[in-house]
């Protein structure tokens, strides 16, 4: 028997689980686990299917079935054979699935000199000194309790403004950070006026997802374009589907996230009534059926639909259903 021939007649799956134990998650055709090759702590990055393995996480690493026992077994070409009860064919035929450009968080230094800038940003939100701030966000339509979920913060002075903090260079304006896997991936600004109006501390990375920390919870997802859409939709409709944003229409999905999006059976896309976010929801559909793009019934993005008396449950209900699949620990979802 060729290895063609003995991998198409074996199901991945079922050694992966042999090794690792039941899969944590299944959805659809993909077994879910935490990667055991950079000891995953938090999260199921490492998707098998029933001809390949791939994790999404920090280490990106993929492959086939001789891969797969070859790298976590820790057995030779031959090794893997005879375990798989056959003889050797020619080695020469086996060829390696080729790993795919992966992500990485900010490093240790810039996330912990970052997690400082966070923590004063965000004493200095709920001082007097942050009062003005404190009420924009509130004008917003944000609960108290959505805005120190978030851990939004707020840095005074003028719009064109920076100031050194922690070691960063940081621009004036109310601070959003991007905490997720375990990691602090980057500290966005929203400057009073000028442009542009969103600057993002330098040393952070762009290939984070905002929110993702709450896709394990739910199996609808809505990608939307912003922060504060973000944080709008949570509020109104958290307890049924998980928003998420790249930060831009033009940031694309880096892999690492699509292993978090494995469990969510359907994937809506809410981006901005313009030109920039009709592209961006182009490339997100794209990636899978699974994704469906929604179109607000008026306003640019959900903020502006909220602030203007849109009721962002009822626009959403036909397509949420019934699943109700928050945890008891985010209170603040109506």
């Amino acid at each position: 028997m060729d290895t063609q021939t003995l991998k198409t007649n074996t199901d991945l799956r079922q050694i992966v689980e042999h090794d690792l134990g039941p899969a944590s998650i299944r959805s659809g055709r993909a077994s879910l686990y935490k990667c055991p090759f950079h000891n995953e702590r938090k999260g199921y990055s490492l998707a098998v299917w029933a001809d390949g393995y791939r994790c999404f996480g920090a280490c990106d690493t993929s492959g086939d079935l001789f891969d797969w026992l070859m790298n976590y077994r820790q057995i030779s070409f031959t090794d893997a054979l005879e375990q798989l009860g056959t003889t050797r064919p020619n080695p020469t035929i086996q060829k390696r699935s080729p790993s795919l450009a992966h992500s990485e968080p900010p490093s240790a230094q810039w996330q912990r000199n970052a997690c400082e800038v966070v923590d004063l940003a965000e004493e200095t939100l709920w001082s007097s000194d942050g009062e003005p701030a404190l009420n924009y966000l509130l004008s917003r339509g944000l609960t108290s309790a959505v805005i120190r979920d978030a851990r939004l913060g707020y840095i005074p002075g003028d719009y064109r403004d920076w100031r050194e903090l922690c070691g960063l260079r940081v621009p004036c304006g109310i601070t959003i950070p991007w905490f997720a896997a375990d990691a602090l991936w980057a500290v966005k600004v929203r400057r009073a006026t000028g442009f542009p109006k969103y600057v993002q501390i330098a040393g952070g990375s762009s290939h984070g997802l905002y929110g993702a920390d709450y896709l394990r919870y739910h199996q609808t997802a809505l990608f939307c374009e912003g922060e504060f859409d973000v944080l709008v939709a949570r509020q109104e409709v958290g307890k049924w589907l998980c928003p998420v944003s790249l930060g831009s229409a033009s940031n694309r999905l880096p892999a690492r996230w699509q292993a978090e999006l494995s469990g969510c059976s359907n994937i809506f896309v809410v981006y901005d009534n313009d030109e920039a976010g009709s592209k961006g929801a182009d490339q997100l559909l794209k990636i899978s059926p699974r994704f469906r793009e929604l179109k607000l019934p008026f306003a640019k993005d959900i903020s502006d639909y909220y602030l203007h008396g849109g009721d962002v449950y009822e626009w959403l209900a036909d397509f949420i259903g019934d699943q109700a699949t928050y945890p008891e620990g985010i209170r603040y979802v109506r």
